[in-house]
């Protein structure tokens, strides 16, 4: 994954939307991810990368679907799917509102296209 497409994305997002909006959209991506059966790494999602509203949002959306985020407030522990769900959910919302760059626009599309 690619960190810095993945704070580009998180960063508009949140620059997108005001607070209570961004904080709905972390927390339907929260609610719409499915898990599915078996193990995947845990990885931490720090504040440098998508910065620390970023992570005081998502980790009261994570607490709220009974979610452990870890033990500190400068990153978020939690599968590497459900990092994968959120960004792509955010980014998916980036490009709808017409707010994403050319950069996400390909990475997107490389997605798509499986590449």
């Amino acid at each position: 994954m690619d960190d810095e497409i993945e704070s580009k994305v998180w960063r508009s997002a949140q620059q997108a939307c005001s607070k209570v909006p961004f904080a709905r959209l972390l927390e339907e991506a929260v609610a719409s991810f499915k898990r599915i059966p078996g193990l995947d790494p845990i990885v931490r999602l720090h504040a440098s990368v998508i910065g620390a509203e970023s992570i005081r949002v998502l980790r009261d959306a994570l607490k709220r679907h009974h979610i452990d985020a870890g033990p500190t407030e400068s990153y978020v522990e939690l599968r590497s799917r459900l990092r994968m769900h959120l960004r792509d959910h955010l980014q998916l919302h980036v490009m709808k509102i017409g707010f994403a760059s050319d950069e996400m626009k390909a990475d997107q599309l490389d997605r798509d296209l499986g590449l």
